[in-house]
């Protein structure tokens, strides 16, 4: 799988690719910092993280953001596969912290990354 490496999508003469694990990192932190309605041409891409990650802390609120996020890594990720119990949620002062557990389906590899859902990329 290839990839633009976002943020650095261009050079001077080519396009700048990522592959493989690098490639699906990089869609995924961009999945989790889109919210929808944020793309132009598919509305439905992203997430409601941003919407979420200011309401009050509760159990309820953790449901909602692991079935948000895991909604769209099924849409949009078909690359991988998680499960629900693979999707964890952590809170550290300030800042929350998503850590997902799945399979690259192209290789049959194990991926393990967390992101930080507070930071702006």
């Amino acid at each position: 799988m290839n990839s633009f490496d976002f943020p650095n999508m261009l050079s001077s003469a080519k396009a700048n690719l990522i592959q493989d694990k690098e490639a699906t990192i990089s869609n995924m932190r961009l999945l989790l910092a889109s919210w929808k309605t944020s793309l132009f041409g598919d509305p439905y891409f992203g997430t409601n993280i941003k919407k979420f990650i200011y309401e009050q802390n509760n159990i309820i609120l953790r449901d909602l953001i692991i079935d948000d996020i895991l909604l769209a890594i099924h849409d949009f990720m078909p690359q991988i596969y998680v499960q629900r119990r693979d999707i964890n949620i952590t809170i550290k002062k300030q800042e929350v912290y998503v850590t997902i557990n799945c399979i690259n389906k192209l290789d049959n590899t194990q991926l393990s990354f967390t992101v930080n859902l507070m930071e702006d990329n």
